[in-house]
Order: C-alpha cells, then sequence, then structure tokens
C-alpha cells in the first residue's frame, strides 16, 4: 500500500483550520482506502492560534495527523523542511488551507501520481475550469502567467494554484534544489521538473475564491507584481537564457 502525505500549510489559519481540517479528514477516510495516508499541518510563522490549535487537532487523531512549526515565513520553506522530516511517502500533496480549490479533484490528483506522473497540479486555466474570482486578482494571474511563458518558455498554463501533488521521487531529488522560500516556490519547481524530465499533468479544477476581509492579504497587488518580476528575472539569469 503506498503512502499519501496530505500537507497544509498554515499562516495565521485559526478561522478556519479546525473546520477545513475536518473537511479534508473525512474526505480522506471516504476516497483513501487504498492509501496509508497522514495528514501534515505546516504552521508557516503563524501570529495567532493556529499552532495551538493544530496541536490539540493532534491529539485527537494522532496516528493520522502530523504537525510541524517552521518560523520563518513562506510556503517554499515550510514545504522544503517539513518534507525533508518526513522522507518516507510515496505521494506528497498539499493544498491552501482555505480550500479554495474543490476537493473533489484531489483523488485524481493522487492517483496519477501514484499512476507514474511526479508532479500533478490543478489548474484553473484549463478548458474544463471552473473558477470564481475577483476580476482585478484574475488579470493579475494570467499576465503573471503570460510573463512566465515569454521570459521562460513554460508551457503549463497556470503556475500557482495551491493544489498540487508530487511523487516521492521528486520531493527527494528535486525539492532540496529549490531556492525559493515564498510564493515562486511553486513556480520554480514546476520550472526545473520540466527541464529535467519529470512528468508532469495539470488537471481542470473548480475554484472558488474564498478570501474574506479579515483575511484578506495584507500584501498590495503592486508590491507582490514586482516581487515576482524580480524572480522571474533571477530565475532567468540562473538557467542562462
Amino acid at each position: 500500500m503506498k503512502k499519501l502525505l496530505i500537507t497544509l500549510p498554515c499562516f495565521n489559519e485559526e478561522q478556519v483550520l479546525v473546520k477545513n481540517l475536518g473537511i479534508i479528514y473525512h474526505y480522506a477516510q471516504e476516497n483513501f482506502q487504498d492509501f496509508d495516508w497522514q495528514i501534515l499541518i505546516v504552521d508557516n510563522a503563524s501570529t495567532d492560534q493556529t499552532w495551538r490549535l493544530a496541536l490539540a487537532e493532534q491529539q485527537k487523531q494522532p496516528a493520522k495527523i502530523l504537525t510541524d512549526q517552521e518560523f520563518e515565513k513562506g510556503r517554499g520553506v515550510a514545504l522544503r523542511r517539513a518534507w525533508g522530516k518526513f522522507a518516507d511517502f510515496n505521494v506528497y500533496a498539499y493544498m491552501d488551507a482555505d480550500l479554495a480549490t474543490d476537493l473533489k479533484d484531489f483523488r485524481l490528483l493522487v492517483i496519477k501520481v501514484a499512476a507514474g506522473y511526479d508532479l500533478v497540479t490543478g489548474s484553473r486555466y484549463l478548458k474544463d475550469s471552473d473558477i470564481i474570482r475577483n476580476p482585478k486578482r484574475e488579470i493579475l494571474s494570467r499576465i503573471y502567467n503570460l510573463l512566465l511563458k515569454l521570459a521562460l518558455r513554460v508551457s503549463f498554463k497556470d503556475a500557482q494554484c495551491g493544489f498540487k501533488a508530487f511523487s516521492g521521487r521528486l520531493v527527494r531529488e528535486l525539492v532540496p534544489q529549490t531556492q525559493d522560500n515564498g510564493w515562486f516556490w511553486d513556480t520554480e519547481l514546476m520550472i526545473l521538473a520540466g527541464r529535467q524530465d519529470y512528468r508532469i499533468l495539470e488537471i481542470p479544477v473548480s475554484w472558488l475564491e474564498s478570501r474574506d476581509e479579515v483575511r484578506r492579504s495584507k500584501v498590495s497587488h503592486w508590491t507582490e507584481i514586482r516581487r515576482q518580476l524580480k524572480n522571474i528575472y533571477k530565475m532567468r539569469k540562473r538557467l542562462k537564457f
């Protein structure tokens, strides 16, 4: 039986963690009976009660729920370090804690990796994808993906959907090669995987933007644009375009 690690990176998610962890747990019970699965909650430098809640949930189900705490901000550093501590799984998956991506597609994500793909990602920009999103964020996201195609010649359509699964081989071989600590990590990993001939697949997903006023990002759109342009430039230099 293959081992599956379902990872939930969390930064200040006290409002949704317990509820959404319960949803994921019951989904796994019903849909992954053919896997030896566990859920890993990674507290990514939260300043609220996320870590306390994670520990409380682990105590309820210690055989199925794991916890790890990272004191440096950024999804990239959190996943890279956490997965380095849990190195014996066949399939690694993660999703955003707000569950913006509908879980109905999660088993397909995992099954495709178990069947031989190295990286399977949800994509909001395939023909059969169904998304509801703030228009400004939608436009900026599409511009970002267009810049990736022009500057780095990528073939994938959606770099940053927080709904991915990876083979154990890719996690052990390629994740340690990543350098970005933040949101560019997904893009970096997909680019490196494509250039090193790992098998990549995008699947359509249903995605509903679920940010509310309390959980809304405090980073301005223009700050994020500048940051990502800098990341793209650094990646071009690294890959010697």
